[in-house]
């Protein structure tokens, strides 16, 4: 059996003057969330560079939470047992 894993998403859209801000946001909540044992990852839209998707991955939601990321826009999404 393996085990069960919440993947939170969140997406965001960045008005250019306040992108180098967000992406500052973005290193110190990667950081955070490395403290907490909380995978994080941020993606920029290829072709919109005022999109943006975060994704935190842990064993339980509950950690986002305790790291204020819980709020929406973010959607949380469970792992599936595949058997």
């Amino acid at each position: 059996m393996s085990e069960r894993r919440a993947l939170l998403v969140t997406e965001r859209h960045v008005p250019s003057a306040e992108r180098d801000a967000y992406v500052a946001s973005l290193r110190d909540m990667r950081d955070r969330c490395v403290s907490a044992g909380v995978q994080f990852w941020a993606f920029e839209q290829a072709d919109d560079a005022s999109r943006f998707l975060e994704f935190a991955e842990s064993k339980d939601a509950s950690s986002f939470k305790s790291l204020g990321l819980d709020h929406p826009p973010a959607v949380l999404w469970q792992s599936v047992e595949l058997r």
